[in-house]
């Protein structure tokens, strides 16, 4: 489950308090963006996170920062998260459609990958 089943756990996740709380309205920018996109990308259909459409949330992001649409830079943040959070044993939300559960590399990790490649220690050479 998203939540814990213990009721003394379930406190430790305030969502309301600590999230919607702290944040109501950009909470509410990144819905009209879910809106506004699901009108573009998927007309005629019910809200949906068509995950087949765009899989580069890491690259979509950063543009999104880069270019100062911090409502898109929050969708991407958060699109990032619930992928990174089910490739980790969390459920599939309920709204995403074509879904794939890849294992997401860590920036750290994409990093090491290509420092290696680079000194070629990929091939068992070494530098």
């Amino acid at each position: 489950m998203t939540l814990p089943d213990d009721p003394a756990a379930r406190k430790e996740y305030p969502l309301y308090s600590g999230f919607m709380r702290y944040f109501p309205a950009a909470i509410a920018a990144v819905a009209h963006h879910s809106y506004v996109s699901n009108q573009r990308h998927n007309p005629g259909m019910p809200l949906c996170h068509d995950r087949l459409k765009s899989a580069d949330e890491p690259d979509a992001l950063l543009r999104h920062l880069m270019e100062g649409d911090y409502v898109g830079t929050a969708w991407r943040a958060m699109a990032l998260l619930q992928k990174h959070l089910e490739a980790n044993g969390a459920p599939i939300a309920p709204a995403a459609i074509n879904v794939v559960v890849p294992v997401l590399p860590t920036l750290h990790e994409c990093l090491e990958a290509r420092a290696s490649d680079e000194l070629g220690l990929n091939n068992g050479e070494a530098v």
